[in-house]
C-alpha cells in the first residue's frame, strides 16, 4: 500500500476496533458507569439525537440510525449503505439536517489508497454515490455552512526497485469540494506527495495537513480562491487527531516528538500567527486530544484509565474505564460531545458527555457492529 493509504489508516487507528468480538451491550458497560438519573436529558428539554452508522463485520452493508442520547436502544435502520465487505466507514452530519455524508470502500483493489467513495445518506431513501477516488479511511469535512470537502487522489508511478526500502510512491492528491445535490466536484487544493488530510475549517479557510518526501506541514487554504498560507512549515510526519478551538483561533493535535521517537506530544498552534505551544508529552500514542467546548482539553493520557478533561469547569475522568476515548462530534449548541470508547478485542462503544457538567449519558447502538458517529442531528427529517 502507498503511504497515502497507510498514513490515513494510522491517523484513524485510535478509532478502530481492537478485534472481532463485540463489546458487551451498553447495559453492562455504560449503564453501570452512567447513573440512571443521568442517562437521559431533562424531560422538558429538546431531544438530543446522534446519527450513527453501524457496520456489520463480514458483510457489505452499513445501516444509518438516529440514536437518542440517554435512550434505551438505537432507533431502527433508516437507510442501508452497500460497500465492500468489512469496509471502513467514516461520516459526518450536514448541520441542521438528518443528511449524512459518508466514505466507504467500494473499489476492490489490492492498493486501497483511493478505493473509497463518498455517499449522501438520508432516512428512508437509497444512499446516493457522489464521487469516487476518495482516500481510504478518510472522513469528509462538512463546514458549519454545509459545504462538503473530501481528500482524493490518483496513484503515481511505482518507484523502481533499487534496494531502497524507504522509497515510497508519490501520488497526485487533491482536496475537492463536492456538490451534495449533483456530486459535481471542484479541486480547491492540489498536492504532490503522500498525504493531504483535512484537519478542519476556520475563518472561511480549510486547515490541511500535508506530507511529502522530506517534509510535512500544515497550511490554510481559501476554498474559493485557492490562496494558500503556510501555518506550520515543518513538523514530524505523524500528526493526527486534529480539532479546532474556534473561540481562541487555535489548532490542537497529536504528533510525535521532534527528537525522541518514543515520545508523543499534544501541540497547539495559533491559526493567526502560527505560534506553537506544547500542551502535553506522553509515552502513549493513543492520546486522542480534542478541544473541549468552552475551553479545556480532553484526551487519554493513560489507556488504563480512559478520558481526562483538563482546563475546564467540568470534571471528567475515565467515564467508561480503561481504554481510549476519542471525541467524534460536538453538538451545534456546544452543550454535548459524542465520543467513542475503544478497548482491545472489543467494538467501540459510543457515549455522550454534557459539556458544562461532565455528566455522562449512553448513546445506544446496534449490538455486534462497528459504530461510526456522524454527529448530532435534528429531531425531524429534512423536508
Amino acid at each position: 500500500m502507498a503511504l497515502a493509504g497507510a498514513l490515513a489508516i494510522a491517523a484513524a487507528a485510535v478509532l478502530a476496533d481492537g478485534g472481532e468480538r463485540p463489546a458487551p451491550a451498553l447495559a453492562p458497560v455504560g449503564r453501570l458507569l452512567v447513573p440512571a438519573a443521568l442517562a437521559a436529558p431533562a424531560a422538558n428539554a429538546a431531544p438530543v439525537q446522534v446519527a450513527i452508522l453501524a457496520t456489520y463485520p463480514g458483510t457489505p452493508r452499513t445501516t444509518l440510525h438516529i440514536a437518542p442520547v440517554g435512550g434505551a436502544k438505537a432507533g431502527p435502520a433508516l437507510a442501508t449503505l452497500r460497500h465492500l465487505d468489512d469496509a471502513v466507514v467514516r461520516a459526518r452530519v450536514v448541520p441542521r439536517t438528518q443528511i449524512v455524508v459518508a466514505t466507504a470502500d467500494t473499489s476492490p483493489s489490492r492498493d486501497r489508497s483511493f478505493n473509497a467513495s463518498l455517499f449522501r445518506i438520508e432516512p428512508h431513501a437509497e444512499p446516493v454515490a457522489l464521487c469516487d477516488g476518495v482516500v481510504h479511511a478518510s472522513r469528509p469535512l462538512v463546514t458549519a455552512g454545509g459545504r462538503v470537502f473530501v481528500s482524493r487522489g490518483v496513484a503515481g508511478p511505482e518507484p523502481p526497485p533499487d534496494g531502497d526500502v524507504a522509497r515510497l510512491r508519490v501520488d497526485a492528491l487533491t482536496i475537492d469540494e463536492v456538490d451534495l445535490a449533483t456530486g459535481a466536484t471542484r479541486a480547491v487544493h492540489r498536492h504532490t506527495g503522500y498525504l493531504a488530510f483535512l484537519a478542519g475549517a476556520w475563518g472561511g479557510e480549510l486547515v490541511i495537513y500535508r506530507v511529502a518526501p522530506g517534509s510535512a506541514d500544515i497550511v490554510l487554504v481559501n476554498p474559493d480562491t485557492g490562496a494558500t498560507r503556510v501555518l506550520a512549515p515543518s513538523i514530524p510526519p505523524f500528526a493526527r487527531d486534529f480539532s479546532i478551538d474556534e473561540a481562541a483561533g487555535a489548532l490542537v493535535y497529536q504528533g510525535r516528538h521532534e527528537v525522541d521517537p518514543r515520545t508523543w506530544v499534544i501541540d497547539r498552534i495559533d491559526l493567526g500567527t502560527g505560534k506553537r505551544t506544547r500542551l502535553e508529552t506522553s509515552a502513549s500514542n493513543g492520546l486522542a486530544p480534542h478541544v473541549w467546548p468552552g475551553g479545556g482539553l480532553a484526551y487519554t493520557p493513560d489507556p488504563r484509565k480512559g478520558l481526562v478533561l483538563v482546563g475546564a469547569r467540568a470534571a471528567v475522568r475515565g467515564p467508561l474505564g480503561a481504554g481510549v476515548d476519542a471525541i467524534q462530534a460536538v453538538s451545534p449548541d456546544a452543550a454535548w460531545v459524542a465520543a467513542l470508547h475503544t478497548s482491545p478485542s472489543a467494538f467501540p462503544v459510543p457515549f455522550a458527555i454534557r459539556a458544562e457538567s461532565g455528566k455522562v449519558a449512553a448513546i445506544p447502538a446496534p449490538p455486534g457492529a462497528r459504530v461510526a458517529v456522524a454527529g448530532f442531528t435534528t429531531s425531524e427529517a429534512p423536508r
